[in-house]
C-alpha cells in the first residue's frame, strides 16, 4: 500500500478498492508454471507504494466511473510498472529492491528476464480485456515510450556530459510517463470530456516527475532502512540525476573536480564528501526548488477538476510526495 510516513492518508476513500487491486494482483501472477508464480509473487507481495494505480482509482473515481472495469486497468498499470523495475534491476545489478534482495540477485538474471517478461505478459493480458480500445493504445505507447527511456539512459551512463534537458527527456520516458498514462487511461475508462482528460494527463505527468525529483534528492540524503535503497546508489552505478547536474554548475573548480574524479571511478570511499559538496554547492535547494514548482503545477492543475473527496485525495498525495523521505 502507499507506505509514506505522512499526516493524511490519500487511500483513505479507496480502501475497498486497494483490497480488490490486491486480491487481482494476487491472481494475475499466478501461472501453471510453480517458479513463474513463486518468483513474480516475491516482488509484487514486497509491496511499494501502489502510487500509481492509487492515481488510476482516484482520477476514475473522480470522474464518476462506477464500471467494473477499474481495477482490472489499475492491476495492469501496476503489473507494468513491476516488470519495468525487474529488468531494471538486471540492467542496473542492483541488489537491494523494496528492502528485498532483488530477483536477479536472488536467483539469477536469466530469472530476472523472463519473469519481467511474464509479468508484463499478465500485463498484457488485463489490458486485452479492457473494451475501450483507446486505453489499449494509451497504455502500449506508453510501455514503448518507458523501454525508449530505458535506452536513452545508457546513452549518458557514466558520462559527465548529460544537460538539464537530457535529464529531464529520460526521467519523463522513464517515469512520469507511466504515472501520465494510469491518469490517462482512468479519464479514457470514465469516458471524460477531452478538456478533462488533458488536464489528467498534464496533472500526472507533472506528479512523476515530483516522484522522481524526491527519489533522486534521497539518492544523497535517505535513509537507507526507511527507503530499502542504498545511499549513493545512482552515483554508484554512473547514472546522472539532477542533484549533480546542479553541482556540476554551482560548485567551484576544486570540489568539481573531486565530484568527476569520484564519479568516474565510482569511488565509493569518497561519496560522503561528494554528498557534502552537493549539499553546500546549493544543488540541493535548487532541486528543491524545481520540485515545489512541480508541486504547484499538480495543485494548479487539481483546481480544474470538479470538487470531491478524490480530488481532495489527490492533493494528500503531492503534499505527500512534496514531503516524501522514503
Amino acid at each position: 500500500m502507499f507506505k509514506l510516513k505522512m499526516k493524511t492518508d490519500p487511500q483513505k476513500h479507496i480502501k475497498e478498492d486497494l483490497k480488490e487491486l490486491e486480491l487481482q494482483l494476487k491472481e494475475s501472477i499466478s501461472s501453471d508454471v510453480e517458479l513463474a508464480t513463486e518468483v513474480s509473487s516475491y516482488i509484487v507481495k514486497s509491496g511499494g507504494k501502489r502510487i500509481r494505480p492509487t492515481i488510476t482509482i482516484l482520477i476514475a473515481r473522480a470522474l464518476n466511473y462506477r464500471g467494473k472495469e477499474l481495477i482490472n486497468l489499475a492491476t495492469a498499470i501496476e503489473l507494468l510498472h513491476t516488470a519495468t523495475l525487474i529488468h531494471d534491476d538486471v540492467v542496473d545489478q542492483s541488489e537491494i529492491r523494496r528492502g528485498k534482495t532483488s530477483i536477479h540477485k536472488k536467483w539469477d538474471n536469466a530469472h530476472g528476464v523472463l519473469v519481467g517478461d511474464f509479468v508484463y505478459s499478465k500485463a498484457f493480458q488485463l489490458m486485452a480485456s479492457l473494451k475501450n480500445t483507446r486505453i489499449i493504445q494509451t497504455l502500449a505507447k506508453s510501455t514503448n515510450r518507458i523501454s525508449e527511456g530505458e535506452i536513452l539512459q545508457l546513452n549518458f551512463l557514466d558520462s559527465t556530459n548529460i544537460k538539464e534537458t537530457d535529464y529531464f527527456e529520460i526521467i519523463g520516458r522513464k517515469t512520469a510517463e507511466l504515472f501520465k498514462a494510469s491518469a490517462h487511461t482512468a479519464a479514457l475508462l470514465a469516458e471524460a470530456e477531452e478538456n478533462l482528460i488533458k488536464i489528467s494527463c498534464e496533472f500526472a505527468f507533472a506528479l512523476g516527475i515530483v516522484f522522481q525529483l524526491r527519489d533522486d534528492l534521497l539518492d544523497y540524503s535517505g535513509n537507507e532502512l526507511k527507503t530499502g535503497k542504498r545511499i549513493g546508489k545512482d552515483f554508484l552505478e554512473g547514472k546522472i540525476t539532477l542533484p549533480l547536474i546542479q553541482a556540476f554548475n554551482l560548485a567551484d573548480p576544486e570540489d568539481l573536480n573531486l565530484i568527476k574524479k569520484a564519479f568516474e571511478a565510482r569511488d565509493e570511499r569518497k561519496l560522503q564528501e561528494v554528498i557534502n559538496i552537493i549539499t553546500k554547492s546549493g544543488a540541493v535547494r535548487e532541486v528543491e526548488k524545481i520540485t515545489k514548482g512541480y508541486c504547484e503545477k499538480c495543485l494548479i492543475l487539481l483546481d480544474k477538476f470538479p470538487h470531491s473527496v478524490y480530488i481532495e485525495s489527490l492533493r494528500e498525495v503531492v503534499t505527500n510526495l512534496r514531503e516524501r523521505s522514503r
